[in-house]
Order: structure tokens, then sequence, then C-alpha cells
């Protein structure tokens, strides 16, 4: 590999394992979550089990909040000191402000915000992961930030992120459905599916009846259309889903498309606390 020149930032909420942060060198702010019982640092301090715990108990309050400008000027600042220029992978500005913090930690630092560049996914969990992975390992090439930039912005439209919820009680208990929608969820066993389109969380389709069946037919519709799908890397990534779960997920996507490579990951706490226990996502890219 060439000399790195560009240090990568990247919020918690891409929702990537240690191991392939470490790989890459990646630098991660954290998202803070607010409840009743205190603040606290997501993925460090409190967990997707943790908030699915706290809310199904009786738990009303989860508020996440992006990092401040100082967290990321901080970041931006530690990898200047050894790298040329530095690329911050933003989770999508569609439902998140955090953008606008790392913006304003930008313009702080004078001359030296010249050399950071915000990067806005229009994704977020593990969609927003590919844009991680793909510029730590453009930036292993020692390719520049243009360069990095130009090929994040490719990859852009060829991101399928997409989740199938248990149900809307979650989505409800943060304003993200109304509760009349809730109650027809309820009533008529409906699970909602979610993906990401122009950069905002929008309701996909939805399933009826059992959720087991449910699941695998989610699975069959986004796959379904295999030899599109890029198939050297996949995800799924989960909120509270058991290991038999777990497995016959893995089973049903492999059964679709065969990934050369399939990380099972757990969604971060500021992603989990808006769907829900149970709910999962298969994340890939198209070719």
């Amino acid at each position: 590999m060439s000399d790195k020149k560009v240090g990568i930032v990247a919020e918690c909420g891409c929702d990537l394992p240690k191991s392939m942060l470490y790989e890459y060198d990646i630098e991660i702010v954290y998202f803070l979550i607010e409840t009743e019982s205190g603040v606290f640092m997501d993925t460090e301090e409190i967990t997707a089990d943790n908030i699915v715990d706290y809310m199904s108990g009786g738990g009303r309050k989860s508020i996440s909040t992006p990092p401040s400008p100082e967290v990321y000027r901080k970041a931006f600042e530690k990898n200047l000191k050894k790298y040329d220029e530095v690329i911050h992978i933003a989770i999508s500005s569609g439902i998140s402000e955090s953008i606008n913090n790392s913006r304003k930690a930008v313009e702080e630092m004078g001359e030296a915000g010249k050399k950071v560049h915000i990067f806005d996914t229009g994704h977020l969990s593990s969609g927003m992961g590919f844009f991680v992975l793909k510029a730590g390992e453009l930036a292993g090439f020692g390719f520049d930030a243009d360069r990095i930039i130009e090929e994040l912005t490719k990859l852009r439209s060829r991101v399928c992120t997409s989740f199938i919820a248990r149900n809307a009680d979650f989505l409800a208990m943060k304003g993200l459905v109304s509760d009349n929608v809730r109650k027809f969820c309820d009533l008529f066993n409906v699970h909602p599916v979610l993906a990401m389109k122009d950069g905002k969380l929008k309701l996909r389709s939805i399933q009826l009846g059992d959720y087991e069946a449910s699941m695998k037919r989610y699975i069959r519709s986004i796959l379904r259309d295999r030899g599109s799908i890029d198939s050297s890397r996949g995800f799924i990534t989960h909120v509270g889903c058991s290991v038999k779960q777990v497995n016959m997920i893995k089973q049903e996507v492999m059964k679709c498309c065969e990934f050369s490579e399939l990380s099972v990951t757990k969604a971060s706490a500021t992603i989990s606390s808006n769907c829900g226990p149970g709910t999962f996502g298969v994340l890939f890219v198209r070719k």
C-alpha cells in the first residue's frame, strides 16, 4: 500500500465492528443517549440491548444527541496531526442534525478546516458503513481526498439500506409514525419495512402475519434481483434478535445471494431506540 494521506472520521451510527474500524484506522465519534437515568455515550456506555430493556420496561425518554462541534473538532485536529487531509463520513442529513455540528467544527478550525471534507452519505447504520469501509480502503491505497469523495459519490445511489420491524411500537414512541398507525399495525399484525430513499427513512412496504414468515419474505423481496447485487460483502444488522433468528436470517440470505463476506452486526443505541427489538436489515450494494 502507498503512504496514507487521508484520515477517516465516522460516527458510531455506522454500526461497524471494532475489528473493521481498527483495520482501516477509522476514528469514531459517539452520539449521546439521554434517558431518565442520565446521559450516556452510545456504544461505549450504552448499547442497543440496554435501550430495548429500558424502553420495554416502561422507559419513555430516549433522546439521541449528535456529537458537539468540539468533539468533531478534536477528532479532526487529531487526524490532521497524522494525515494531510481528513474526510468525515456522516449519517444522512435527512435524519440527523449531526452534519451541521461537524460543519460548525470545520468553521471554527479556520485555515486548518480547509483540509477537512464532510461527506453526507444519505444513509445510516451499516449502509453508512459501506462508505466508511470504501473510504478507509481507498485512503489506504494512498488516494487523495478529492478522488475518495468522487468514488463515495458514485456509491451513494448503489447502497441499499432497509429494515423490517416487528411492530410500530418504538416508531410511535419516537414520533416517527402516528399512534393510529401503531394501532393499525397491532390490530392487523402488520410489520413495517423501512428503507432509505433520498436521504430519508421512508415506509417501503409492509409484511402481514407471522413475523418469521414475514422476515423471510422481506429477505426474498429485497434480494430478488440477485444479478444486480455486488455479492462481495453484505451486512445483517439487527436489534435484539435471538441467535436462532440470526441463524435463520443468515441461511435465508445465503439462499438468495451467496455473499463472499456476510457480517452480522448489532445496531447502535442511536439506531435501536427508534425501531425496537426484532428489527433487522439486510444491507448491500448494487453493481
